[in-house]
């Protein structure tokens, strides 16, 4: 990619960001205090508004690309910037993380907590597919369907996800395990879900 194409699928997405959730913030902040059902509704309404923008900027950045322009073009180190993240978040205690989420949450409730817990132990799973993906690609049907002419996209979708899924779906389960015990914990010491709801943790404080 050039760098023209770069600032503006950064741009696009600051400001898809932007207009989809931070103006929409008080929007989806009530929704969620009012019922589930709003809440999704408002929430569909600001991803349909991020991909509206995105795709504007997709559009703009195509016909940049028309422009006769001499631009350098950079090649952006995907998976080297996904394991930073990965290893800042992995950084923090997941238990400290998850408390100090679900206590600034003004109206916590059970679908609040599912959504915090889903956002601060991906790292996990997303490690795993990406040991899963560097393995399957040195595989020789990959070697084949690359010296075919295939493009990069196809073979990712229609080779290597197809035979990196079987296992990372296993290790979702065993991360549908975990995330019930760490809302356990949370029900247990008070913090996340309501005093009304009814949880493992919840019944063995009050035991």
């Amino acid at each position: 990619m050039n760098i023209p194409t770069i600032i503006s699928y950064v741009l696009g997405f600051f400001i898809a960001v932007f207009y989809a959730f931070g103006t929409r913030s008080y929007v989806l902040t009530d929704a969620i205090g009012t019922s589930f059902g709003s809440f999704v509704v408002e929430l569909f309404w600001s991803i349909l508004l991020f991909v509206a923008i995105m795709a504007f900027f997709r559009v703009l950045v195509f016909f940049i690309n028309k422009i006769p322009l001499n631009f350098k073009k950079i090649s952006i180190p995907i998976d080297i910037l996904i394991s930073r993240l990965i290893e800042i978040v992995v950084s923090i205690p997941q238990l400290f993380l998850i408390i100090s989420i679900a206590a600034v949450v003004a109206k916590p409730s059970i679908f609040i907590v599912m959504v915090i817990i889903g956002l601060t132990t991906w790292t996990g799973i997303a490690r795993f597919t990406r040991a899963e993906f560097l393995r399957i690609r040195n595989l020789e049907f990959i070697e084949a369907a690359s010296a075919l002419g295939y493009k990069e996209l196809r073979i990712i979708v229609k080779h290597a996800l197809p035979n990196a899924l079987s296992p990372v779906l296993i290790a979702i389960a065993f991360g549908i395990a975990s995330a019930i015990l760490i809302e356990s914990t949370l029900s247990f010491i008070g913090v996340g879900v309501p005093a009304e709801t009814i949880t493992w943790g919840s019944m063995l404080s009050k035991s």
